[in-house]
């Protein structure tokens, strides 16, 4: 099963020329309408403020006319709540990551991340121009929603932790926190043993040895969280999350009453969030970055090739097994490997053309 025009560019839903020009311009004769947005992002973290700025941008497309408000997690419910509150039309929106929602149907994890696979970029073409707009369309949809991703970020920072690590032996014997289900199956495949932190409760619980190591995502939010202060080592890096993907999930029933201009601002706004923040994350991180290694002392270990071979080749079984007996999963996962055929013959052929080197100072 594949996603209904995956591999279509023309048809994959994103905004062309002639819809662009149909966004409102101030037309008066369109109505005033004002939504809420939920989150599962609390008011201050790095998230949540794409989630603001996707809402900016709807409001300055239409001339202030679409204003939809934003409340941080827990203000209108809790982040587990927020998916049926938008599913049922209790608000309009809610900004999320799909993981959250792999309880329902683990295919929305693929659709947030990926384990040694999907970098940002792959994400970015693949959403784009590689048909993957209709999977989140096409999942979402089964549960009386459609769905923009807003934000794309690249792999997260790795694992914090306590102590070093070096090795898949040396994980074996520690408490880590890491997210995602599919994560979970490949870490306890590799004998590692994996608890459950919420983010807010992350540094307390590295600070008092609740947990020896830990993740929460890129660089720049784990600086937001001030995790070096707690654990100064760095595993670099995140095998269990190469890439990331936060989009708005929209109630059906409210985007259909929404006359097209407005249809048309809202993908405008995903569309110019999601650019701006693909680089706006990785310049963060490239700050936060020095900041930790230069400033707070962190320390990065790596582990040796032989360990990354068999994590990978873990992965991948996870990934198989579940898309041999989940009808969704299997239509994202297939959508995505076909995204990795296409593109892979010329990315091989870049090399450290593509996707980017660092020169060697020893070689001057």
């Amino acid at each position: 099963m594949r996603c209904s025009r995956c591999g279509n560019a023309a048809d994959s839903g994103m905004m062309d020329a002639a819809n662009a020009n149909a966004v409102a311009g101030g037309s008066s004769d369109l109505p005033v309408i004002t939504w809420k947005m939920g989150s599962t992002w609390g008011d201050g973290n790095i998230h949540f403020t794409c989630d603001e700025r996707f809402s900016e941008l709807v409001s300055q497309l239409t001339d202030g006319r679409f204003t939809i408000t934003n409340y941080p997690e827990g203000s209108l419910c809790a982040a587990n709540q927020l998916f049926d509150y938008v599913q049922n039309g209790t608000i309009q929106c809610g900004g999320d990551w799909g993981g959250y929602w792999s309880g329902k149907d683990t295919a929305f994890e693929l659709l947030s991340t990926t384990m040694d696979n999907f970098t940002g970029m792959d994400y970015y073409i693949w959403i784009t121009q590689g048909g993957g707009l209709q999977c989140y369309q096409d999942m979402y949809g089964k549960y009386n929603m459609t769905y923009f991703p807003i934000m794309i970020n690249h792999a997260e920072s790795g694992i914090r932790s306590t102590k070093p690590i070096t090795s898949i032996k040396d994980m074996q014997s520690m408490k880590i926190r890491l997210g995602g289900v599919m994560a979970g199956r490949a870490a306890e495949k590799l004998g590692i043993n994996i608890t459950t932190v919420a983010a807010s409760e992350l540094y307390e619980s590295l600070q008092r040895g609740v947990i020896d190591g830990g993740e929460f995502s890129t660089p720049c939010s784990d600086d937001s969280l001030k995790l070096q202060e707690v654990a100064k080592y760095w595993c670099s890096p995140a095998w269990y999350q190469s890439g990331g993907v936060n989009g708005v999930m929209i109630n059906k029933d409210a985007w259909n009453e929404l006359p097209e201009e407005y249809q048309n601002a809202i993908q405008m706004a995903a569309e110019i969030c999601t650019s701006e923040q693909l680089s706006r994350y990785l310049w963060m991180d490239f700050d936060s970055t020095k900041k930790m290694l230069e400033e707070d002392g962190c320390i990065v270990t790596k582990m040796n090739q032989d360990d990354w071979n068999t994590i990978r080749e873990t992965c991948r079984q996870v990934y198989e097994e579940e898309a041999a007996k989940n009808e969704n999963f299997n239509m994202v996962y297939s959508s995505m490997q076909d995204y990795r055929e296409h593109a892979d013959t010329y990315r091989a052929m870049l090399g450290d053309y593509g996707w980017g080197f660092n020169y060697d100072e020893s070689e001057k």
